[in-house]
């Protein structure tokens, strides 16, 4: 992985400006551009060239394919949208996960009864782009089971590899109502 790229990804996360070493108008169009994609008026950037409209879509697809396997009760299909390596972060509240088998392990054992899943709608979902290979989330949905209703933001980096796009890492925060 690009270290620069790495470095961009944390700083996006934490809202600070990305200068990469491009030129004064790709500097400008990284500090004041909007969201590649925003689901507030669910349209792409102006700005956004193909491949960034293109990489975007698949991050969009991506998200609702993780919703609806939520919606279908499938665990295995909701793991599919995360990085298959002992290297995925997944941290949720105070919680961390630490590669893709303790993620799997840790929802398996969540979820025995899928059907206590409950249905999850997405809210907002915002997503830049930042590199060919890699674009920043931040999203937030509902969940409602029988007995909680539960609000999560969610931001995490999405990584391109020649299966398609995977989370590698997340970080949820979830309310309980």
């Amino acid at each position: 992985m690009d270290l620069r790229i790495y470095i961009a990804a944390l700083a996006l996360i934490a809202g600070a400006p990305v200068m990469l070493g491009q030129s004064d108008e790709t500097q400008k169009s990284l500090t004041s551009s909007s969201w590649t994609y925003d689901s507030k008026t669910t349209q792409l950037s102006g700005d956004a060239t193909g491949a960034q409209r293109q990489a975007a879509q698949a991050v969009l697809n991506l998200e609702l394919a993780e919703c609806n396997a939520w919606n279908n009760h499938d665990i295995q299909g909701c793991l599919s949208v995360y990085w298959n390596s002992p290297n995925l972060i997944s941290i949720s509240n105070n919680d961390e996960t630490h590669g893709f088998a303790a993620l799997q392990k840790q929802l398996l054992a969540a979820f025995a009864d899928p059907n206590i899943m409950g249905s999850m709608s997405l809210d907002t979902l915002k997503i830049q782009v930042i590199g060919d290979d890699f674009a920043n989330t931040i999203a937030s949905y509902v969940v409602k089971t029988q007995n909680y209703v539960y609000y999560c933001d969610d931001t995490a980096t999405v990584r391109r590899f020649p299966e398609g796009w995977k989370i590698v890492f997340e970080r949820t925060t979830l309310v309980t109502h």
